[in-house]
């Protein structure tokens, strides 16, 4: 029995000695597992800096790139209505929206209006029962731009053939869909008489008494607009305040 203990514990001893050694390797393992870990730890890290510096400079780069597309849209206006079908007879092109414009704005004798081009949006011809393509024009000057949309606000409704033409400034859909989130604070600035611009590319600037703030964010504007009570309306002569409000619909844009 003596003898069958001993081979047992010598035994025990033996599996003891393997373990221990698979121990020491399992360690040995681990800790360069480790090491690995933590060399992908720095990688991921740096992995995640680049990555955001890239993002963010990829950022910058469409911003650029809008406001290139917009600034090169600068001298452009938009002209929404006019039928399809009225080209011909050598009224197209600049000779048709010039006589569009001589027509439906009061343009004074010694106004000079040069446009560079003219055509419609790309694309096919629409069906009758759909709204015409609009057409794009480029003025040579900017400032014949800024005296057009500003006749046109000043006007109210435009007609001409029988129906309604609308005249816009031209720019990129992403920018005009930026313009357009602000549209609740702006009807919230005519509700309070407020005066307004929404001011390029897309800051909205208002003056509430006597003192301007700008909103970048949408919806920080007319949370903000929202705490204005009604009785806080400018004191003015109701008439140039119609006349303001028929102004500030229009959507001044200032560079």
């Amino acid at each position: 029995d003596v003898t069958s203990i001993r081979m047992d514990v010598a035994d025990i001893r033996g599996n003891l000695e393997s373990l221990g050694q698979r121990v020491s390797n399992a360690e040995t393992k681990i800790g360069r597992l480790g090491g690995r870990m933590d060399d992908h730890k720095a990688r991921l890290v740096k992995v995640k800096d680049e990555l955001a510096h890239q993002t963010r400079y990829a950022g910058e780069l469409w911003d650029r790139v809008q406001d290139l597309e917009n600034r090169s849209r600068r001298n452009n206006i938009r002209v929404i209505g006019v039928p399809e079908g009225v080209e011909g007879n050598g009224l197209s092109g600049p000779t048709l929206l010039l006589s569009i414009l001589w027509e439906c704005l009061p343009l004074g004798e010694m106004d000079s209006i040069e446009v560079e081009r003219a055509h419609r949006t790309l694309g096919p011809r629409p069906p009758p029962d759909q709204h015409p393509r609009p057409i794009i024009t480029r003025l040579l000057r900017f400032q014949d731009r800024e005296r057009i949309l500003r006749l046109a606000r000043e006007a109210g409704e435009l007609y001409w053939w029988g129906g309604k033409i609308m005249i816009f400034p031209d720019m990129s859909r992403e920018l005009a869909a930026q313009r357009k989130l602000f549209t609740p604070a702006r009807h919230r600035c005519m509700e309070l008489w407020i005066r307004y611009a929404l001011q390029y590319p897309a800051v909205l600037r208002v003056t509430v008494n006597g003192r301007q703030q700008k909103f970048e964010d949408p919806e920080e504007a007319i949370r903000e607009l929202n705490r204005i009570p009604d009785q806080n309306r400018r004191e003015e002569d109701p008439q140039p305040q119609r006349k303001s409000r028929r102004r500030m619909e229009g959507d001044p844009e200032e560079r």
